[in-house]
């Protein structure tokens, strides 16, 4: 399923191309150490432990759109049992449960 969002820039778009080098640079300076848990990139749904992936994945989430609800579906599949939503509302929370009835997701409002 494929939710155009009004926003204010155009964020993971080909318009945010300049700040990808920008950023690979800063990256390349960090030291990013491997997970105890893997990082399940919005980029491709995937988990990731290796710290030069994750670097690489990082640069092109900015170009990339994001894969929302099949990075939700991974985190159900692999066994995700309590997640919470940061802000005023309830709108992430919605989405999930109607994708699994049984997920817990506990809303912390802003």
């Amino acid at each position: 399923m494929t939710v155009r969002l009004a926003v204010a820039g155009a964020f993971h778009t080909k318009f945010m191309e300049p700040a990808v080098s920008r950023l690979e640079t800063a990256l390349a300076a960090t030291n990013i150490r491997t997970p105890r848990i893997p990082v399940i990139s919005n980029v491709d749904a995937k988990p990731h432990s290796d710290p030069e992936t994750i670097k690489k994945i990082l640069a092109r989430q900015v170009t990339s759109p994001v894969q929302w609800e099949s990075t939700v579906r991974t985190l159900l599949d692999k066994g995700l049992q309590k997640s919470y939503e940061l802000g005023p509302g309830k709108v992430i929370a919605g989405i999930v449960k109607r994708m699994n009835k049984t997920a817990e997701i506990e809303n912390i409002g802003a």
